[in-house]
C-alpha cells in the first residue's frame, strides 16, 4: 500500500466569512447618516440652487440670503428621522397655496447634506 494515503490528514481548516467587517461597515455608514443628516438650512440652499436651475440665470448672493432663503425656510416643514430628514414644502403652483388648508405640498428627502430626492 501506499503511504501517502495511509497517513491521517491535517485538520482541514473552516474559513469563516467575515461578516463583521460588514456590520462594522454598515454601523459606520448609519453613524454618517446620522451625522450629515439635513437640517431647513441645507434644504433651504439646495432649493435657492434648483430655482437657479429652473430660471436658467443666477440670483444674487444678496438676494438670495436676504429673501429667498428665508422664506423658503419659514415654508418648510421638517420630519427628522435622524438617519434622513423629509421636507416638505408648499406647491406654489397650486391655487389652493393661500386657502387654510394649504393646499398640495411637494415632498424631498434629504441625505447626507448633499442628496435630496423628490418623493
Amino acid at each position: 500500500m501506499n503511504s501517502r494515503y495511509d497517513a491521517p490528514s491535517p485538520a482541514r481548516r473552516v474559513r469563516r466569512r467575515s461578516g463583521g467587517k460588514s456590520l462594522l461597515v454598515l454601523i459606520l455608514v448609519l453613524i454618517v447618516m446620522a451625522v450629515t443628516n439635513p437640517g431647513k438650512e441645507a434644504f433651504s440652499e439646495y432649493s435657492v440652487k434648483n430655482l437657479e436651475n429652473t430660471l436658467g440665470q443666477e440670483i444674487g448672493d444678496g438676494i438670495t440670503k436676504q429673501v429667498a432663503q428665508p422664506v423658503i425656510e419659514s415654508l418648510t416643514v421638517r420630519d427628522n428621522y435622524i438617519l434622513f430628514s423629509v421636507f416638505s414644502v408648499p406647491d406654489l403652483k397650486n391655487t389652493n397655496f393661500f386657502t387654510r388648508d394649504g393646499g398640495a405640498t411637494k415632498k424631498y428627502i434629504g441625505l447626507f447634506k448633499i442628496l435630496f430626492i423628490k418623493l
